[in-house]
């Protein structure tokens, strides 16, 4: 409610402490996941976002039923840390045996590619761990409509340290380790120098948040019971399609930064230019923090994710004009970039425990974790199938991955339709689509109002 006490500071910090290791994963693995399985193991593109896309589907097994047994869950803990805790032990092992690449150059690409999908299923279910009981405490710790956006965007803004780590900090510790252009041994070393980065935030932030207000379970219903009631909230549909669209295809941005840097603007080092470029990236969105969170109170969090969206669509969009004699306006686009970026990471997150809130006005349950495990569900689905439909495309467009010969890799040249493709692929339509989302989250209406309409 509007007149309850607001949630510790260090529970908001801990919060964010939590975000900095699965943001530290999440990012290093949407930039790198196509390029390091296409440029490092072989594998065609196609099959490399097939075979991600396919280790994705278990998630919707697992996210949905950690919500569900996190809502049912009573330990001195509360309900939501022990599957934090224990996420957080086993994410960054996980990753190390992920880039391991015992298969290295055989005639084949299929073992080495089994091989890294297996352990990013482990490593995924690691994150559901975190990340759905993680998401369902924001509903649980407060009804009041602004301070689910002011803790939100604590968790986001101190989350975005982990951005900084997987998208600037790790391509600098591959580099350092790495003898030739995308080295597997490189991403080998690097993953298990880096297992404390994924696995000691989530550890800490846990702890921090032992004060955090809890709910014990009450009666909890089936999860087939929880699906329809979370489906059956008109809010939260709109949310998940509008959410949906935007995280595949800024997915495909991401996983074709490093193809667009290499191949368009002819870049040597394009690991180490995508850190920089990265940085100007994190530092604008923590910038935006406070200015998206006042913009939410002001105007209502619906109006700030919308202009978010369109201004974030311009700024991709604008890419396509940039050409190699060009490429130093890639600095201030993508610090513009990265102040959407804070819109489009706040509202979204912060609108689903409204969602709960409408939901048990709806129904009468009050289900946390079954809503944010279908939300990370199709926020992971989303993620596979950005890079399943930039691999298609790719294909398509003639691309021409890396291959063994006598053990030597060969690296072919692209074609210009290739090319075009991925200039496509990094502007024009994941633009559109961004705009096209809007349709949807204009439909949005729900209960939970604050000072403006939401």
């Amino acid at each position: 409610m509007a007149g309850e006490p607001g949630v510790p500071l260090l529970v908001k910090t801990g919060y964010g402490v939590v975000e900095i290791g699965t943001n530290t994963l999440i990012v290093f693995a949407s930039f790198y996941f196509l390029f390091y399985t296409t440029e490092a193991l072989g594998v065609p593109p196609l099959y490399a976002g097939l075979l991600f896309f396919c280790a994705k589907m278990f998630d919707v097994i697992t996210d949905p039923l950690i919500g569900n047994f996190s809502d049912r869950s009573n330990t001195p803990m509360g309900r939501r840390r022990p599957f934090m805790l224990a996420g957080g032990i086993a994410l960054g092992p996980c990753v190390a045996l992920m880039f391991l690449a015992p298969f290295l150059g055989s005639d084949s690409w299929v073992p080495s590619a089994l091989y890294f999908v297996g352990f990013t299923m482990a490593t995924y279910l690691a994150l559901t761990l975190i990340s759905v009981p993680g998401g369902a405490m924001t509903a649980e710790m407060t009804e009041d409509y602004n301070e689910r956006t002011t803790i939100t965007a604590w968790r986001w803004g101190v989350g975005s340290v982990g951005m900084f780590i997987g998208g600037a900090l790790a391509p600098l510790i591959v580099g350092q380790f790495s003898t030739g252009e995308v080295d597997p041994n490189g991403f080998r070393t690097a993953a298990i120098v880096m297992i404390p980065m994924f696995s000691l935030p989530v550890i800490l932030g846990v702890f921090m948040m032992r004060k955090a207000p809890m709910r014990l379970a009450e009666h909890v219903p089936a999860v087939w019971v929880q699906a329809r009631a979370c489906f059956a909230t008109p809010s939260f549909r709109m949310l998940l399609a509008t959410y949906f669209l935007q995280v595949s295809f800024l997915t495909i941005v991401t996983s074709n930064l490093l193809f667009v840097l290499k191949y368009h603007f002819r870049l040597d080092d394009p690991v180490t230019a995508n850190a920089l470029f990265f940085l100007i990236f994190v530092v604008a969105t923590m910038a935006s923090m406070a200015f998206w969170t006042f913009v939410g109170a002001r105007i209502g969090k619906k109006r700030g994710y919308i202009i978010a969206i369109v201004g974030l669509a311009l700024c991709v969009s604008c890419i396509f004009l940039i050409n190699a004699e060009s490429i130093a306006l890639l600095y201030p686009l993508m610090a513009l970039m990265g102040w959407f970026f804070g819109g489009y990471q706040i509202f979204p997150w912060s609108m689903i425990p409204d969602s709960v809130t409408d939901g048990q006005v709806r129904t009468g349950l009050s289900l946390e974790g079954a809503f944010n495990g279908w939300f990370t569900t199709q926020q992971k689905i989303g993620i596979a199938f950005g890079p399943l439909v930039f691999g298609a495309l790719l294909t398509f467009a003639g691309y021409e991955p890396t291959f063994y010969e006598d053990g030597v890799r060969v690296f072919p040249e692209q074609s210009d339709s290739a090319i075009l493709m991925i200039r496509l692929c990094s502007s024009l339509l994941p633009a559109g689509v961004f705009l096209l989302s809007l349709l949807f989250i204009m439909r949005h209406q729900n209960t939970v109002t604050g000072p403006a309409k939401g």
